[in-house]
């Protein structure tokens, strides 16, 4: 569904992904995972046309996908849920929520329910100001303002940073939803432990460069690869 060949992505003079290839098949869940600075965000960001990369290709459903710009990205059906959430402070949640739908022209009841059923604490507070949510609340909202533009692969950039743990829970069951329901995920964590549970494969990076591939079960169970890449205390 969704392919990486020998991408590299440039800032300045500096190379920040060094020749990464990846594969994700339709309804799967991939991580990718690594330390600060490892390249993951730039992978998403030049997946949804953000970053232009300097060579490689990206395909999606076998079409060049990363000769477009972000918003034709979203709508070929790829939407990006941002680190740090970035919803719009001072517009209600359902207005955060509408406008997730621009690229569809105009936005669906039935997805709208969708998000409200997913995410019953919105449909609570959709007439508040999003800037007034806690942090797990805008985490809800960011992926639901994604989820408004019908994708059907979504990329998550560190859903359950600056999370309390029954949060966390909460968001990461929302996925585990969110995917069940037929949507491709591509989910960049830094609790790699919990990722892993959710994901069927694993993609670790180190520097920009693909250092390691398997799938999740051995991703878990193997003592080398958590000490060095997924951290040894993760939960």
């Amino acid at each position: 569904m969704l392919e990486l060949i020998d991408l590299k992505v440039s800032y300045g003079g500096v190379e920040a992904i060094h020749g990464l290839s990846l594969t994700v098949k339709q309804g799967e869940l991939v991580a990718i995972l690594g330390a600060n600075g490892a390249g993951k965000t730039t992978t998403l960001m030049a997946i949804s046309g953000l970053v232009r990369p300097k060579s490689g290709a990206i395909y999606f459903k076998k079409e060049r996908l990363d000769t477009l710009r972000s918003h034709e990205v979203v709508q070929r059906g790829i939407a990006q849920v941002p680190e740090g959430r970035r919803v719009f402070g001072p517009m209600t949640v359902e207005e955060n929520l509408k406008l997730g739908a621009f690229s569809k022209k105009r936005w669906s009841e039935k997805t709208y329910k969708k998000v409200m059923d997913l995410f019953p604490r919105l449909e609570e507070r959709k007439v508040q100001m999003a800037g007034t949510l806690s942090g797990g609340e805008q985490q809800m909202l960011a992926i639901g303002r994604a989820l408004m533009a019908e994708p059907s692969v979504l990329l998550l950039d560190e859903p359950s940073l600056g999370l309390a743990p029954l949060l966390v829970k909460s968001i990461f069951q929302a996925i585990a939803d969110i995917n069940s329901s037929g949507v491709t995920i591509i989910l960049v964590e830094q609790n790699a432990r919990a990722a892993l549970k959710l994901a069927s494969r694993g993609y670790v990076l180190d520097v920009g460069r693909l250092v390691i591939v398997d799938s999740a079960p051995n991703l878990l169970n193997n003592p080398v690869v958590t000490d060095a890449y997924l951290g040894a205390k993760s939960t």
